[in-house]
């Protein structure tokens, strides 16, 4: 895995990735002036409000980011209903917070999901909305960070599979397994959706700073 962080301490609390053939990972502070559009792209973005446009841009300068680390070319992420429209020959993800952009581009994987979460975002009283009762019992014995962790999990498992599935996804749909000895989970799909059932073929994982989570979750199948 190709990994590309523009801020040093950050990836010094957490540099490494497991080793994923042809798939690249990049994050970049939101609002960077380094940040810029292809030029399809800056079509898409000339009705965006300030905020919206901010977002847009760091989020494809992220990926622009990992389709060079994967010695590609720059391509425009162009837009269908509302979606990402990856080029051909590539799968990919962007995901945003305040402080942070967030993009994988991958030629390995039939689909990818990226997000990225403040730790301190998802509280307890969101619980019962987010999490199934299974999963609320699990948390109760786990770290603090479980919840933005699971939380997180889904989010990224939803993006990947959304290109396969075409369906909204409850999170009462899906429920997380957290592998804590290998920062790895998996994804139980309890939906009627046969599409989705292939979440249950997908592999994620995290990493945490002090104050965010970052999950990466792929399916090969």
């Amino acid at each position: 895995m190709h990994w590309h962080c523009e801020d040093r301490i950050l990836c010094d609390m957490q540099p490494s990735w497991p080793m994923l053939a042809d798939t690249a990972l990049a994050l970049v502070a939101n609002g960077t002036p380094d940040a810029r559009l292809l030029l399809q792209e800056r079509t898409l973005a000339e009705s965006m409000g300030n905020q919206r446009l901010k977002d847009f841009t760091s989020g494809r300068h992220s990926a622009h980011i990992a389709q060079r680390l994967l010695g590609l070319d720059e391509q425009p992420i162009l837009r269908a209903d509302r979606s990402p429209q990856w080029p051909a020959g590539q799968c990919g993800s962007i995901s945003h917070c305040r402080e942070w952009a967030f993009a994988g581009v991958s030629t390995q994987f039939r689909s990818i999901g990226v997000d990225i979460e403040a730790i301190d975002r998802i509280t307890r009283k969101l619980h019962r909305t987010l999490f199934r009762p299974d999963e609320i019992t699990a948390l109760a014995a786990q770290p603090d960070t479980a919840a933005a962790i699971t939380f997180s999990a889904k989010e990224a498992g939803y993006k990947a599979i959304f290109p396969i599935g075409g369906a909204f996804i409850g999170f009462q749909e899906a429920s997380i397994e957290l592998d804590w000895a290998r920062q790895q989970f998996r994804i139980r799909y309890h939906g009627g959706h046969v599409p989705n059932k292939a979440l249950e073929s997908g592999v994620g994982h995290w990493r945490l700073t002090n104050k965010h989570v970052l999950t990466f979750f792929s399916i090969q199948e």
